[in-house]
């Protein structure tokens, strides 16, 4: 088959970015270059292709795989206040990563690059680095080949790794690792998605925060429980140069002009609205917020986080229980899940001018422009569906909680 023919060079907006076609590539001919939002799609250099089909074969967007199977679904968040304030949710990542490093494995997850402008995935070797790959990242990360790589080496060598990442991420790494990744050494971690954001509008968010500031971003916690869980904060850190003391400028997530962007899903990457992995990545484990848990147990204390965990595999089941004794948990159903994660199985619909927003993005408009023409409030027909919902999910409380 010629390069012309080659089902991976014709993805177009299907690609998820995942990279692992690049990774696959025994001719190492294909690149991922990002496209004019910062999205990062596989380019292939023709004259070295030789039509192995190699890169087709992990593709997730070439074809799904079966229905994960929720062997067990959990509330659960973990006993140490310190975890609780570190993680974005209930701390159930922090505490299995910390188990798979004790027991002399490795760790891969997201964490902040290049002054917090873009977010890539880095091999984690030991507890004390286990903090960059903690909490949520509101931003596509780049799963280079050299992560790859690392992952294959370390399982090939009898080390332990734990991958968290989106649905087609997990996809991508399973099927580049193939019958390696099936060796037991391997536990994968999926986050209930709700899709990734434009790397170019983050990075154009984080020049106007330092120019703003007068000083540079040095770190971003996206989930701050200053103001506790549900009403959770954006939180900047900032270093100026000439100052050695740090500071910090906290928003109300939905007063965050970059947050409301992404929960609007005007920026979200185009097969995010049609996301080919959705429940059928075959991760162990699927990690989210527990929201809507407050109306399910008001008695347990939700401040600072709750976990909805979902574990698909028999592995991910005995992963879970490795940890069992650092959390409080509790049996929850699907349908409780669902009601505050319906992303968990559905794609989301793309904001109404979001081709338009995404445009003049590329264009060049600067962020008060955007700013300025874009407020994301929800219309009068997004209000009313909204107020509807919630009175519904206050209609389905317990009895005792609406006397309360």
């Amino acid at each position: 088959m010629s390069y012309d023919e080659m089902k991976i060079s014709k993805l177009g907006d299907a690609c998820c970015g995942c990279g692992a076609c690049a990774a696959k590539c025994p001719k190492s001919c294909i690149s991922m270059q990002e496209d004019k939002f910062g999205f990062l799609h596989p380019v292939i250099d023709a004259g070295a292709c030789v039509g192995c089909h190699a890169c087709e074969s992990v593709c997730p967007a070439l074809g799904g795989g079966k229905c994960d199977e929720a062997l067990g679904i959990r509330w659960a968040k973990g006993k140490s206040s310190e975890l609780l304030e570190a993680s974005s949710s209930g701390g159930i990542f922090g505490l299995l990563a910390e188990s798979v490093i004790a027991d002399g494995g490795v760790v891969c997850g997201a964490a902040w690059a290049d002054g917090c402008r873009r977010v890539e995935h880095v091999l984690v070797e030991d507890a004390a680095s286990l903090d960059c790959v903690m909490r949520s990242k509101y931003v596509q990360s780049c799963v280079d080949r050299e992560v790859y790589v690392g992952i294959r080496d370390s399982i090939l060598s009898g080390r332990r790794v734990l991958f968290a990442g989106t649905a087609c991420q997990i996809v991508g790494l399973k099927r580049y690792l193939g019958k390696t990744g099936e060796s037991g050494l391997l536990l994968t971690v999926d986050v209930i998605c709700h899709g990734v954001p434009a790397p170019r509008l983050w990075s154009d968010w984080i020049d106007y925060k330092n120019a703003l500031r007068g000083s540079n971003v040095s770190d971003v916690n996206m989930r701050s429980k200053t103001a506790g869980w549900l009403s959770y904060s954006a939180m900047y850190e900032y270093i100026a140069e000439k100052d050695p003391f740090s500071s910090c400028e906290s928003t109300i997530f939905n007063q965050d002009w970059y947050m409301k962007a992404f929960l609007a899903n005007a920026s979200l990457r185009p097969s995010c609205f049609v996301c080919p992995a959705k429940r059928g990545c075959g991760s162990d484990i699927t990690l989210g917020d527990f929201w809507g848990f407050q109306g399910i147990h008001p008695e347990v204390d939700y401040s600072k986080g709750v976990s909805a965990v979902i574990c698909n595999t028999e592995k991910g089941v005995a992963a879970f229980e490795t940890v069992a004794d650092l959390v409080d948990c509790g049996d929850a159903t699907i349908e409780q899940v669902l009601a505050g994660n319906p992303s968990l199985v559905k794609s989301v619909a793309p904001y109404e001018k979001r081709d338009e927003f995404m445009e003049d993005l590329a264009s060049g408009m600067d962020i008060e422009e955007l700013m300025s023409k874009y407020d994301f409030r929800p219309s009068l027909g997004q209000r009313l569906h909204n107020k509807v919902a919630l009175i519904k999910h206050h209609l389905a409380k317990p009895i005792k909680t609406l006397l309360r």
